[in-house]
């Protein structure tokens, strides 16, 4: 094999996102976020994903794109996430804190749900995107907001912390695993095994499906200020504890005011786990809960299949 075919052979093993949309950026306080949209021309409820992070990016939903087949579908990343631009005035650690807030966080959702100008809409949130949506839903007017479905659910951050304790207690020597996951958190030496025990939880509890080997499609680049990150700075340097922004947070007190249908989706294995989806619904006037079989906290990349008719499924209720 020639060198022109391993390039091509390589390039093939690389996921693309599907052709036809449109990209774009959107100006918010602090700087402008990057969009992606599809389905611009169809005539469904659109819908909206708001993704996990803080920090990370809309990489997860890359496999829904074909829900786009019958309403427009956005895509965007937060401040702070690939192809997101942080204004020069804020481009240092001390000034940076005024944009990572729960607050101005949900201010950008609502500029992005303005840009588009949609009359009706569904926001989709996965994990911290979940609290996010939750926060707009119940601060904000959110004229047009027809249904929220929420994925691998974080809306109490103490709970969550509670569910990872008892997932990785789950595993074998999950006693043991606990301890050293304490010790190496209270000592801030992370060692080798903490790092083992790190990656058993991510491939139980996170992504049980695709393998460590798995590509995603290439992405803008994301802006690095020196002496700050956004996950670090909202959550903490570990999945197992929370020492940042968020700390103690519960958006479940909001709840109770939001009359739309919300729907939660949690894998079988989720660290959003079905549990707490079931106490999230029991404080929801309008909710419902749906449990995907076989998968972790990723599911729509991992069952994008199973996912999507859900979804189709939410919808057709939303339209009926």
């Amino acid at each position: 094999m020639d060198s022109n075919q391993e390039d091509n052979k390589f390039k093939a093993d690389i996921p693309t996102w599907q052709a036809g949309g449109r990209t774009g950026h959107i100006p918010v306080k602090g700087g402008e976020v990057f969009f992606r949209i599809y389905g611009e021309d169809k005539l469904g409820i659109p819908l909206i994903f708001v993704h996990e992070g803080p920090g990370h990016s809309f990489l997860t939903f890359f496999k829904t794109t074909a829900l786009a087949e019958d309403r427009p579908v956005v895509f965007y990343n937060q401040l702070g996430s690939n192809g997101s631009n942080i204004a020069e005035e804020f481009q240092n650690a001390g000034k940076l804190k005024e944009l990572f807030t729960i607050e101005r966080f949900t201010d950008e959702l609502e500029v992005v749900v303005e840009y588009f100008g949609f009359k009706e809409y569904v926001l989709i949130g996965h994990s911290w995107g979940t609290m996010l949506a939750i926060e707009y839903a119940g601060t904000k007017k959110a004229v047009g907001l027809k249904g929220i479905v929420l994925v691998g659910p974080f809306l109490n951050v103490d709970l969550w912390l509670l569910d990872a304790k008892r997932l990785i207690k789950s595993l074998p020597d999950g006693d043991k695993k606990w301890q050293v996951v304490k010790e190496c958190e209270a000592t801030g030496n992370y060692t080798e095994e903490y790092e083992k025990i790190n990656s058993i939880y991510s491939n139980t509890f996170f992504n049980r499906t695709e393998g460590p080997d798995t590509k995603s499609p290439p992405e803008p680049e994301k802006q690095n200020i020196e002496g700050f990150d956004v996950y670090n700075h909202m959550w903490g340097p570990t999945e197992f504890s929370c020492t940042g922004f968020l700390q103690g947070h519960d958006s479940t007190r909001l709840l109770k005011n939001i009359n739309v249908p919300i729907l939660y989706i949690s894998g079988e294995y989720d660290s959003g786990s079905p549990a707490a989806a079931n106490y999230y619904k029991t404080l929801t006037p309008n909710g419902k809960v749906v449990v995907v079989q076989g998968t972790g906290h990723e599911t729509p990349r991992e069952n994008p299949q199973e996912f999507m008719k859900i979804v189709r499924s939410f919808f057709s209720e939303l339209e009926s």
